[in-house]
């Protein structure tokens, strides 16, 4: 490698340190060395295949391979100013070791197409531990739910009470969600498991090279189809970020309940001591941090997809070394998935529901008010009317300071529901809620095992 760097024959003056310090992403792109190595051996043994390497060099380029990869895995490699990236670090190091003998690795290939396997195999491994961690998330929704399926909450819209729920039906509610992240994930993987090695910097190579075969060694279900394609987009990376935005979505939500239910003015659940924080001036503070964070860290991703988008808008096909910029976003939303995901776990778990604080608060009488209007439509009033008639009770009541549930039965006679006195009742209003999808207890265990049954049929990870 003249000069050190992989292209500098062309060249008689390095770059100019700032150029250099510009374009040097090293710092963040180390953490691609184990997939450089593990790509660097599949294209090894692509050579061999295509006769351009002997049986004993191939084994003996793997092994130093394995080497450097293990000493930049365990921080004892030693790294050089000049290094630009963590794929020109492991050539440099192979030829290093093995002479012209290791100046043979890059034949056939670019670090146009090396870069991007390198980055879709870091995904996939990601994406792997991320599902992991948002079905055991979806796992204790799923507890939880089961142990509160019967226990009375107000539901609300616009952020006030709206009708009776469950609390077990709310907590279901991010299940849902999170297992369509689930979903999104694994769908996102399969057409992340194609490998770009042998598309070269555009236009593959004459070498005789077999793509497929290097696919199938690198675990990736095919080889890409078009080589421009492979190199320059990267909706690999995009589509990845729009999945974690969404699923970050979903524990910003989590974590938003988590921190309204556990304020002190609700009263309706505590967060345990593992999962808060003190203050350093008010010794009586206990702040639920962990939900605070995780409800703030959604838009880190949001921002990183955004990021992305704007990058690649407007590109035209082929490398541009703006496509440098994937990875930090992409290795940012992984990493913030990752905190963010078990810590939430964590909270949820351990957290304490106060079910009979719950059940106080829909002492509102205003949550029954649909149930009344539906009253008077199962009599045969139309519902426009039943709305109406309903509303107009639910204001003349308040302006005469009496609760609903004092009028006499001849007053609910004459409104047209002879038993309105005994409807404000939570758990007889969730109980005829019982229909699929409801907030009846039967419904939320029926939810919990569908919501497992899924869980238990997850497909494997590419």
């Amino acid at each position: 490698m003249t000069g050190g760097r992989l292209w500098s024959g062309r060249f008689s003056e390095p770059p100019a340190p700032e150029a250099h310090a510009l374009g040097r992403s090293l710092g963040f792109d180390v953490r691609l060395a184990s997939q450089d190595v593990e790509a660097s051996i599949a294209h090894i043994r692509a050579l061999e295949d295509a006769g351009l390497l002997e049986a004993e060099e191939a084994k003996e380029m793997e092994a130093a391979l394995a080497e450097i990869g293990h000493a930049i895995g365990e921080g004892r490699f030693v790294f050089d100013e000049r290094d630009e990236d963590v794929h020109s670090v492991v050539e440099r190091a192979v030829t290093a070791r093995l002479g012209d003998l290791g100046a043979k690795l890059h034949a056939g290939r670019s670090r146009n197409d090396l870069v991007i396997t390198d980055l879709r195999l870091w995904l996939l491994s990601a994406g792997r531990t991320i599902q992991l961690e948002i079905a055991a998330l979806v796992q204790v929704l799923v507890d939880r739910a089961r142990e509160h399926a019967a226990a009375p909450m107000p539901g609300t819209t616009h952020a006030r009470s709206a009708q009776p729920v469950t609390l077990g039906h709310h907590l279901l509610a991010h299940a849902w969600g999170l297992s369509r992240d689930l979903d999104r994930l694994h769908e996102w993987s399969i057409r992340a498991s194609t490998s770009p090695l042998g598309a070269g910097a555009i236009a593959t190579s004459t070498l005789g090279l077999d793509p497929d075969m290097t696919a199938a060694r690198l675990g990736m279900h095919r080889a890409f189809a078009n080589s421009i394609d492979a190199v320059s987009d990267r909706d690999v990376v995009q589509e990845f970020l729009a999945v974690a935005a969404i699923a970050a979505t979903h524990l910003s939500r989590l974590a938003a309940d988590l921190a309204r239910f556990t304020d002190p003015a609700l009263g309706w659940a505590e967060m345990d001591e593992a999962y808060s924080t003190g203050s350093s001036m008010m010794p009586q503070k206990r702040n639920p941090d962990t939900a605070e964070l995780g409800r703030a860290k959604a838009s880190r991703v949001a921002g990183g997809f955004a990021t992305l988008t704007a990058v690649l808008q407007g590109l035209p096909l082929g490398y541009h070394r703006d496509l440098q910029e994937d990875k930090e976003p992409a290795f940012d939303a992984a990493d913030t998935l990752e905190a963010v995901l078990p810590a939430l776990t964590g909270a949820l778990r351990t957290i304490r529901f106060d079910a009979a604080a719950m059940r106080a608060a829909c002492d509102e009488e205003g949550l029954y008010a649909t149930d009344l209007a539906e009253a008077l439509v199962l009599a045969g009033v139309p519902f426009r009317e039943a709305h109406a008639r309903t509303g107009d009770l639910l204001k003349r009541a308040a302006e005469e300071g009496r609760a609903l549930a004092s009028l006499s039965p001849k007053e609910w006679a004459a409104f047209g529901v002879p038993d309105g006195g005994s409807m404000f009742d939570p758990d007889r209003s969730i109980a005829a809620r019982g229909g699929s999808g409801g907030p009846s207890p039967d419904s939320v265990r029926h939810q919990a095992d569908v919501l497992e049954s899924l869980l238990a049929a997850r497909p494997s990870q590419p």
